[in-house]
């Protein structure tokens, strides 16, 4: 026996039809999280890079020098991603391990490469900066930076 197609009428009126503001705090930050990365991936994407391949490059630069683990804290990331990641960046070319051969200890420099990416990267992440201020307004994007890193230094590990 196939199974029939429901019509609009027998469809239940709890049938999710977008986006629905959900009463935990983790699933709420969770969907703006994935709206956010889709903006800004989107945006970065003519650079060839991720959101988070950007941040870990502005990382490198702020910190020259900085360890895998300073990076990962300064991110509030896990150290297992920021490494993996860190890989990736490091295999296209646009960073570079000095120093140390011991993986704990290892810093990071960006190639001239790197920089170069990150000057064509910043104009389209800027686009991104800008189209989620729009959406939000000035204040409340500078409101929802700031309790964003509020959770990270009092609720963070």
């Amino acid at each position: 026996m196939a199974s029939r197609k429901a019509t609009p009428a027998q469809v239940p009126h709890t049938a999710v039809r977008g986006p629905k503001q959900m009463p935990c705090y983790c699933a709420s930050l969770r969907q703006a999280t994935r709206v956010i990365t889709q903006i800004y991936d989107g945006a970065l994407r003519p650079a060839g890079l991720t959101s988070t391949q950007f941040n870990l490059l502005e990382a490198v630069e702020l910190a020259p020098e900085a360890r895998t683990g300073e990076i990962a804290l300064a991110l509030a990331m896990d150290s297992t991603t920021v490494t993996r990641s860190l890989r990736l960046i490091e295999e296209a070319g646009l960073i570079r391990p000095i120093g140390v051969e011991d993986r704990r200890e290892r810093r990071w420099s960006l190639t001239a490469r790197g920089r170069a990416r990150l000057t064509q990267a910043r104009p389209l992440w800027q686009s991104a900066q800008d189209r989620v201020e729009q959406a939000l307004g000035s204040a409340d994007a500078a409101r929802l930076q700031a309790l964003g890193f509020k959770l990270v230094l009092n609720v963070g590990t």
